[in-house]
């Protein structure tokens, strides 16, 4: 429903009928875009009932939003200061977003109400963002904190909701007086499960907010399923006590996520884009591509069961759904890696490159079904210290490209048994530190010899095989990748690496 309509419609069910009234988001030409020019950010004026206010709300759409259709929803990402914060939620969240650490979100960033000086500025915004009970800075003790937290839930998420696709999980981002309204919405609104809290003072009343989301933390513990929380604070002038961190996290169940770091060269008003930066990745820290499994099967299961502990439907993020389609056609699965490619569309919309990723696909689809997988191959088991007892021991020698290549880096293969199972791995000084060990994950006796192997560690996910021919005390042969039929770009095959070891010990 186009916005103007929606607002034509809303009064006219109002008059008709105030309790079918529903607020609606307001086209604000006179600001549609905030001070910063490189945000992306509309604007909106809401006439909430609840606070008897006509507020200023930014909406920022996530990338993928004008190329997916209605079924796609997003994540809403609520943030306090919009005016301050929101260029810097936009920037951090889409970076993250397409590093494929967090899922795209609806950014919603809510203005603070403008006062005729700077001092009733001040003290609108302490209205606002302090819960009631907590005097701070001289307020009262009966701020309008839930009544903030009501129109947000009741009035605006719906909203949002219906008009730009949003859906759980709610987060919620709050810095200094901000992060006193997010960390009392965390103890007192179970639908906003993920918080993040930037350098907020929560000393006031005696650790009265501490309090309350420790209380809440213990009954969580005790309810079955416990309530899903993910919090986070991150402080540089102000924050928690170690004490009453300590409460927390031992009251808190296991499945919470908590996080509280003192952000060092940072102070009270130069740390949210760090403090949001570090606080969504570690929120989302499981939704992550660096944490998701790299098999393909795996991957969808893995992503249902995150969506599951956050109350939401989640889809995988862009990168690792265009890891799987390359994995597949490179295993030779191409009705798979069709399948893929649709998800991948509904929920991104069509890449840039989808004509040659489309003409890929149709070239696995047609070639003959794979002789063998990874998981195939990853799952054949080790020999018997029996069987591979002719090769226990040193090897040295060297590897190669082309016959000109000088062999002056000596490599070592160790086969040995540990707690009765065959284990072998592979010593190159020469390699960069994380790939001078290189433990095996495939071993077998061939008649011929041995072939023993690694996963490649990149894209195309593969075995690195070594297909070993044993002459005396010597093993010569070259390698290949296992489970996929990976080609260069002529279609060629890529040229294979060529070793010989020659035993050096038992």
């Amino acid at each position: 429903m186009p916005l103007l309509r929606g607002l034509v419609i809303g009064l006219f069910l109002a008059f008709a009928n105030p309790a079918l009234a529903a607020p609606a988001l307001i086209a604000d030409p006179a600001h549609d875009r905030v001070p910063e020019p490189s945000s992306p950010a509309r604007a909106f004026q809401f006439e909430s009932a609840i606070l008897g206010q006509t507020r200023q709300i930014f909406v920022v759409l996530p990338p993928s939003y004008e190329r997916t259709g209605p079924e796609r929803r997003y994540p809403v990402m609520v943030v306090l200061d919009g005016e301050a914060n929101v260029a810097t939620a936009t920037t951090v969240s889409e970076a993250l977003a397409a590093n494929g650490q967090i899922p795209e979100c609806v950014i919603v960033a809510i203005a603070n109400r403008p006062g005729r000086t700077d001092e009733e500025s001040a003290r609108l915004r302490v209205q606002d963002l302090t819960p009631p009970g907590l005097s701070v800075s001289g307020s009262s003790a009966s701020e309008n904190g839930d009544k903030f937290l009501d129109f947000i839930e009741r009035e605006l998420l719906p909203e949002v909701d219906r008009q730009f696709r949003g859906d759980a999980p709610r987060v919620l981002i709050g810095h200094s007086s901000g992060g006193i309204l997010a960390t009392w919405a965390a103890a007192t609104r179970p639908g906003i499960r993920v918080v993040i809290a930037i350098d907020t003072p929560t000393l006031f009343g005696d650790d009265w907010l501490p309090k309350k989301l420790i209380a809440h933390a213990t009954a969580s513990a005790r309810s079955k399923p416990p309530t899903p929380l993910r919090y986070v604070s991150y402080e540089a002038r102000y924050g928690w006590r170690d004490d009453t961190w300590r409460a927390l996290t031992a009251a808190a169940p296991r499945s919470w996520i908590l996080q509280r770091e003192h952000l060092d060269h940072e102070n009270h008003t130069t740390m949210p884009m760090l403090a949001m930066y570090l606080g969504l990745r570690e929120v989302f820290r499981d939704y992550s591509m660096l944490a998701a499994p790299t098999t393909p099967g795996r991957v969808l299961t893995y992503y249902d069961s995150i969506g599951t502990s956050l109350g939401a439907t989640l889809v995988p993020p862009q990168p690792i759904l265009r890891r799987m389609i390359q994995d597949l056609i490179a295993e030779g699965r191409g009705a798979d890696a069709r399948k893929t490619y649709l998800r991948l569309t509904s929920t991104y919309g069509p890449p840039a490159d989808q004509q040659s990723l489309i003409a890929r696909i149709i070239d696995a689809e047609q070639r003959p079904a794979p002789a063998e997988t990874v998981e195939q191959l990853l799952a054949h088991p080790f020999p018997t210290p029996e069987q591979a007892r002719a090769y226990l021991g040193e090897w040295t020698g060297h590897q190669w490209m082309t016959p000109e290549e000088p062999r002056d880096k000596t490599i070592t293969l160790r086969v040995w048994v540990e707690n009765g199972r065959v284990v072998g791995e592979t010593r190159n000084p020469a390699a960069p530190p994380q790939f001078q060990v290189r433990r095996w994950e495939y071993l077998k006796i061939t008649p011929a010899g041995m072939t023993w192997g690694f996963m490649n560690g990149m894209q195309p996910r593969a075995l690195v095989l070594f297909e070993g021919m044993r002459h005396g005390e010597t093993l010569s042969g070259v390698n290949r990748f296992g489970g996929i039929d990976f080609r260069e770009d002529d279609g060629s095959p890529p040229p294979p690496l060529h070793f010989e070891y020659v035993k050096a010990r038992n």
